[in-house]
């Protein structure tokens, strides 16, 4: 009957250090300056995945909540990222106002759906890019 416990125990510590790893792992993404909530949905999927989006200096990284990968799911080069489409709407499940953006990045489209304040943040982070050596000739 020991090793029972011995089991439950060991299984108790493993939930406990993976609950430990998730935790500094989320608050280390939202924290970060540049953040925002971002649910997204790759083109032609019908599944919204809920996220953080981070802002770098010439990239914007999206991270899933449910997940203990430190490394952003997905990286976009801000030269490389277009806005296709914009649409204003009200969150049914939250009943603030929320910006539906479909996006077009190295070779695919993504939908992704932000606060309005974020979304200002990221258009103005898009329209703010250094100058590319070619529009200096």
């Amino acid at each position: 009957m020991d090793w029972v416990w011995g089991a439950i125990g060991s299984l108790v510590v493993v939930a406990g250090l993976i609950l430990a790893v998730y935790l500094t792992r989320f608050r280390a993404i939202v924290t970060r300056v540049g953040s925002f909530e971002c649910s997204l949905r790759e083109s032609g999927s019908r599944r919204w995945r809920e996220g953080y989006a981070s802002y770098g200096l010439d990239r914007l990284d999206w991270f899933p909540v449910a997940s203990l990968r430190v490394r952003p799911r997905y990286s976009w080069r801000r030269g490389d990222l277009e806005v296709e489409r914009v649409e204003r709407r009200v969150s049914r499940q939250t009943g603030r106002d929320v910006v539906d953006v479909e996006i077009h990045a190295a070779g695919a489209r993504y939908h992704l759906v932000v606060v309005d304040e974020a979304y200002s943040g990221l258009r103005s982070w898009l329209e703010s890019a250094p100058p590319t050596p070619a529009s200096f000739q």
